[in-house]
């Protein structure tokens, strides 16, 4: 079986949806800002059109041929600085290890310095979460001095977290 990564498109809203709850499911590390329990399809596909018409917005897809969807990378801009985006990226439990994380990391970095009007990359992790930390550190992601928090994990409990950054422009 052949995986690409490539960009989300609005057919992909029902199986996207369908990951997101995996891969909720499968880890406290990974968290949805929204209830996916009140997104429904439509709205679904109509959010990955609208997104991935911006210059500072990108889903992509971890997919086989077949369209089984294994892995997610989104980034978004944050309210107010339309040059930064917050990343987000996670894979199946069954395929981690497998490099996957890291080729949905490269082609979101690859969008970001070629296509994209997006200047700063950030993303929170959590404190305990080694081999993510280790994934982004070898991508030239460096913690952000005093960003040390306290967040709620995907079960609802306390975790120690901390926020990193790539500056894409230098």
């Amino acid at each position: 079986m052949d995986v690409m990564i490539r960009p989300a498109e609005g057919q992909d809203a029902k199986p996207m949806l369908a990951l997101l709850h995996q891969l909720q499911s499968e880890s406290t590390t990974f968290m949805v800002a929204q209830d996916l329990g009140k997104v429904d399809d439509v709205t679904e596909s109509d959010n990955i059109s609208y997104l991935q018409s911006t210059t500072n917005n990108i889903i992509l897809l971890a997919a086989s041929d077949e369209g089984d969807l294994f892995g997610i990378i989104s980034a978004a801009a944050l309210p107010n600085q339309p040059r930064e985006v917050e990343v987000g990226v996670a894979v199946l439990e069954a395929y981690q290890g497998f490099g996957l994380a890291q080729a949905l990391i490269a082609e979101m970095l690859d969008w970001a310095t070629d296509y994209s009007s997006v200047d700063v990359i950030r993303l929170t992790v959590q404190a305990h979460n080694a081999p993510a930390i280790h994934i982004y550190e070898k991508f030239g992601f460096e913690r952000v001095t005093g960003s040390d928090a306290i967040v709620l994990d995907g079960a609802g409990q306390p975790v120690a977290a901390f926020d990193m950054m790539l500056d894409i422009r230098n």
